[in-house]
């Protein structure tokens, strides 16, 4: 659902903030089809690589859309000293902290604490916001609020899925269920934001 919407709003040409997120659910795609290819035909072959890169992409992504919808000076200039920075360590933990065919949580952990705080930040300033804002329509809410729920559940699992997996298999099985449905519910909520911007554009 959230593909198909994606493709809509790309197709309409909505707003560059929603554009961005709706690239990065389509890059989500590419990648979850591929790593599906390779545990059905090639089951031998580990598919860490493969998010291990993906992070890097989806995660600048998702810095500079934030960049795009704060209002706050320093918080842009802070999330523009990540983009800088994001690459270096990402370089750093992948290729000499471990291996690029090896899991990394350090670079997931950085990603999804560095998303949640922004995108409580945006939430703080609509709150705050001079004038009111309808939040029922407000597609960059929406967005924010699956990223929050999502990032929320994910980065405390997959910050210790190393050490789950090792020693504690069962636990680790058990948990992946809730971050699924956090994975669900996220993509849900992008759902809804491009219906948002679509109706709004219809509207308009």
């Amino acid at each position: 659902m959230a593909i198909l919407t994606a493709i809509v709003t790309l197709k309409r040409g909505m707003t560059s903030p929603t554009r961005i997120i709706a690239l990065v659910v389509l890059y989500t795609g590419l990648v979850e089809w591929s790593v599906f290819y390779k545990r059905e035909f090639l089951p031998d072959k580990a598919n860490a690589q493969i998010y291990n890169c993906f992070m890097l992409g989806q995660y600048l992504a998702l810095a500079y859309y934030f960049r795009q919808i704060v209002q706050s000076s320093r918080v842009r200039k802070g999330i523009q000293v990540f983009m800088y920075l994001y690459p270096v360590f990402w370089y750093v933990f992948v290729f000499f902290i471990f291996k690029l065919n090896e899991w990394n949580s350090y670079v997931f952990i950085i990603g999804g604490v560095c998303t949640i705080l922004w995108a409580v930040i945006y939430c703080y300033e609509l709150l705050v916001a001079d004038e009111p804002v309808m939040l029922r329509y407000n597609e960059k809410f929406w967005i924010a609020i699956g990223l929050i729920f999502f990032y929320v559940c994910s980065v405390p699992y997959m910050g210790m899925y190393r050490f789950l997996t090792a020693y504690y298999t069962n636990l680790a099985t058990l948990l992946h269920v809730p971050l699924q449905i956090s994975n669900i519910v996220m993509y849900y909520l992008f759902t809804y934001a491009f219906i948002c911007q679509l109706t709004i554009t219809k509207r308009s």
